[in-house]
């Protein structure tokens, strides 16, 4: 089988496609899922705090825009903040800026001591101590949280709770931005400002909101989140009110919470807030007790999501952070298990007082021009061409699939196998987990590679260089010194310098289910990937497929090919599996023909099986003499075959093979056995 283009070709396929690659193409592609890991990565690195970075679409102005579980930090890069930028430039920079936000809760949250505040609250209580200095008005909302507790008040407390939760997420969100704003100053710093302008840009009036009837509660949550990221509030209209002086009573406390790392202080500042609200939840609290207190705060939620354009409709301006309640199996938090892994978190100690210094101050820059990287549009463009670079390799995978289809419809099996068809198998995109798991297991196998790449190097090193090859039985050429050996060996030649192997392998796999067992198709995949990347790396052209049969259906899997384009056939080979029957010689058949028509002078296939033949009307000894004959036929078209068997199979394998016996049960034996097997085609070659 011809290569089927010049890699001429595929560079101009690739640059035709980038102009057809859509935002949903781009942001949800690999690729750029791969550029924000290495962003994430100079922040995990400054911290030793690792996460990896997964990506989706979702447009639905609902969707939630990023959250992290303090392990894996999850963007939706089809957010409605992200989409309202007019160029992808931007788009991607606020992308950034939703990384940077949930990294800074890695780095900077203390969930522990959330999860303390939140507990506390239930009990009718004020973490981290009771406030002093607190007007009439306040004082009784403090009496009031207690009795709630007191009296099991669950609506008014879940109000409470939910108002208080959504305040700590706004504080905690306004902190870990100024923190990561001052600690990473480039595209990170860049993207969290601008998601911020444009949701300033997205905010409405005051006024607006009233004429919406919107609650006052909603008016004033929204007023809050507005101040927190644009240090300031949308009053185009020129309001003057009640609302406005509630405000201005919160504006030190936020101010103040921003700054400090102390998470105390900002639970303090939190409740604080709470307290000049509480009369504004009165009414919801009645709502409450009415009706299902969950009905009652999504309607609020959804107000917030609506009037601050917050992506994830709780009102929360970016990302979001919540505690774990225990037990709670759909939590995305596991609070035990990052506070074991904090170890410079500030210790929770009984105090009387907060102590802070004075002084300080909140700006906000509205002549900020930007973080200088003026290489973003190149960023872009070089995604692109990665994205177009995945679809055409897809697209030629899939051409390559349908003429491995075409070949086995062209193969004459013989008479055993009348009236089979033979499919042929190619994943022309390779899943992810194929991937992680073949770069979580593949480490020692490629070690075992590298030691059969030494054993065979220097054989290929004399073939390259040349060079007189002395103690040969026969010749043209006599080597007088070499008569006193006398043992025949007299004769010598000069090689000439080669560059190309004159060798091409095959190895096909037994998928039956009998496989299954004494883990023989595990130690055949492992096995694969060793031959695989030995073959690879000492640039043998190489192909592994593996079958499997049920009632004359043959299927053949493709996980390795002569012609691959992609560079990810050693991902194919994690899908190898123990499936259902198999009929031997059809698929043996297929794979030889592939072989003969290589232009390499050395021909050698491996097989790696149980011996077992066995599909509908394809067993016993009629199958086994189906193999010994295949196996003569393509010896005299220059193929040489190897059955490998794996422990107690060896005595199968002689039967029906005969001599050329590989044993593979040890793979560390692998390396020695298989190099010096392949060491001496390479040698004649």
């Amino acid at each position: 089988m011809q290569m089927r283009t010049s890699h001429l070709e595929i560079r101009k396929r690739i640059l035709d496609e980038k102009g057809r690659i859509s935002d949903e193409e781009l942001f949800s592609s690999p690729a750029f899922a791969a550029y924000l890991s290495d962003i994430g990565e100079t922040v995990a690195k400054r911290y030793g705090r690792p996460f990896r970075v997964k990506t989706f679409w979702d447009t639905d102005p609902g969707a939630d825009a990023a959250w992290t579980d303090n392990h894996t930090i999850t963007i939706n890069t089809g957010n409605h903040i992200t989409m309202s930028f007019p160029v992808r430039e931007t788009k991607a920079l606020s992308l950034v800026g939703m990384l940077a936000h949930e990294a800074g809760h890695i780095n900077y949250t203390d969930f522990r001591a959330l999860s303390t505040y939140h507990r506390a609250l239930d009990q009718g209580r004020f973490y981290p101590k009771r406030m002093k200095n607190l007007t009439p008005a306040e004082e009784k909302a403090v009496e009031e949280l207690q009795q709630f507790a007191a009296d099991g008040d669950k609506a008014a407390l879940s109000v409470v709770a939910y108002v208080a939760h959504t305040l700590c997420n706004l504080s905690e969100d306004a902190y870990i931005e100024e923190q990561m704003c001052r600690n990473f100053p480039g595209r990170l710093r860049t993207g969290i400002l601008i998601n911020r302008q444009r949701m300033g840009e997205q905010s409405i009036s005051i006024t607006e909101m009233q004429d919406r009837q919107m609650g006052e509660l909603s008016i004033l949550m929204n007023l809050l989140i507005q101040y927190c990221f644009q240090g300031t509030v949308n009053n185009v209209d020129g309001y003057q009110g009640p609302l406005l002086d509630v405000l201005n009573g919160c504006i030190p406390y936020i101010d103040d919470s921003k700054l400090t790392e102390d998470p105390r202080i900002r639970f303090d500042a939190v409740n604080h807030i709470l307290l000049k609200l509480w009369d504004y939840l009165a009414p919801l609290i009645e709502e409450a007790r009415k009706k299902p207190p969950e009905e009652v705060l999504q309607q609020l939620s959804e107000q917030l999501q609506e009037t601050s354009n917050a992506p994830n409709g709780s009102g929360r301006p970016v990302g979001y952070f919540a505690p774990k309640e225990k037990n709670d199996p759909n939590s995305r938090f596991d609070v035990n298990g990052v506070s074991e892994q904090d170890g410079d978190r500030i210790a929770l100690t009984q105090t009387d007082d907060l102590e802070a210094e004075t002084g300080g101050s909140v700006a906000f820059d509205q002549n900020y021009g930007g973080a200088g990287y003026e290489a973003c549009g190149k960023d872009i463009d070089r995604l692109l061409a990665s994205v177009a670079e995945d679809r055409v390799n897809t697209r030629m995978e899939q051409e390559l699939s349908e003429e491995l289809q075409a070949e086995a419809n062209r193969i004459h099996y013989g008479n055993a196998h009348l009236g089979v068809q033979v499919t042929v198998n190619r994943m022309s995109m390779v899943p992810e987990y194929l991937a992680q798991e073949y770069s979580r297991i593949s480490a020692p196998l490629l070690l075992l590679s590298k030691r059969m790449q030494k054993q065979v190097l220097q054989v290929l090193k004399d073939r390259r260089q040349g060079g007189k090859q002395n103690g040969l039985l026969m010749g043209r050429r006599l080597e007088a010194r070499s008569l006193v050996r006398n043992d025949g060996r007299y004769f010598y030649k000069n090689n000439l310098p080669q560059d190309k192997v004159e060798l091409a392998v095959a190895l096909l796999v037994d998928e039956s289910g009998s496989m299954g067992c004494l883990d023989r198709i595990t130690t055949a995949r492992a096995a694969s990937i060793v031959i695989y990347d030995f073959c690879k790396r000492l640039r043998i052209p190489v192909m592994i497929m593996g079958h499997t049969a049920s009632g004359k259906q043959v299927e053949l899997f493709s996980y390795a090919d002569f012609d691959s384009i992609d560079g990810k056939d050693c991902y194919r080979m994690m899908d190898m599996s123990a499936r259902g029957c198999n009929r031997d010689g059809a698929a043996l058949r297929y794979v030889a023909e592939q072989l003969v028509k290589r232009p390499e002078q050395h021909k050698l296939l491996i097989l790696i099986s149980d011996g077992q033949p066995n599909d509908d009307g394809y067993t016993g000894t009629g199958a086994e003499a189906d193999l010994r004959g295949i196996r003569r036929e393509y010896t005299n078209k220059g193929v040489t075959l190897f059955a490998a068997a794996i422990g107690d199979d060896r005595e199968n394998i002689e039967r029906i093979y005969q001599e050329g016996y590989l044993d593979i049960t040890d793979l560390n034996q692998l390396p020695q056995n298989l190099a010096r097997l392949i060491a001496r085609y390479v040698r004649v070659a």
